[in-house]
């Protein structure tokens, strides 16, 4: 009886339709979807957008209520200053992203990336490479980049950040 038993519990757990779910993989690992793949794109035109300092292109990728933030959750820039910010003081030496990787959560997605930062604020020079996660939100069929948080990446580690 007992080795029916065990037969029986062997089947169940072995042929039940109900299987343990895996885990979500990184877009990396598991492959790409059109959301992501359009949210990387985005990423990118911004980044080119604040290069060019392209006001058209910035005012329809960036949310009206958009924000930079530390890494601490302290407000850096509100939009109105992190716009004259861009284009009254800061001259672009570098700015680029990699490691770009967007994680949809239906109208919201989240991307991280690595960053360069480099030129002059009212001419003191600075030389950045950030951590970055930008909270994208998608309104009417249309993504914007709602905040920016960003720390210093003092090292290989993102435990490391600081302002």
């Amino acid at each position: 009886m007992k080795q029916l038993l065990a037969g029986f519990l062997v089947l169940l757990f072995c042929v039940s339709p109900v299987r343990p779910q895996k885990a979500s993989q990184p877009t990396s690992q598991a492959g790409i979807d059109a959301a992501s793949a359009e949210l990387v794109t985005l990423t990118i035109a911004w980044t080119e957008a604040i290069n060019a300092k392209d006001h058209a292109k910035l005012e329809a990728l960036m949310a009206p209520e958009f924000a930079v933030y530390g890494w601490s959750g302290e407000l850096w820039a509100p939009r109105s200053q992190w716009l004259d910010n861009l284009f009254n003081h800061i001259k672009i030496k570098e700015n680029t992203v990699r490691e770009v990787s967007p994680r949809v959560y239906g109208d919201f997605a989240i991307v991280t990336s690595v960053g360069t930062w480099a030129g002059a604020s009212d001419g003191h020079s600075f030389d950045l490479r950030t951590i970055v996660v930008d909270t994208w939100r998608k309104t009417n069929g249309q993504w914007q980049v709602v905040t920016r948080t960003s720390c210093r990446r003092r090292s290989t580690s993102a435990s490391s950040c600081g302002r």
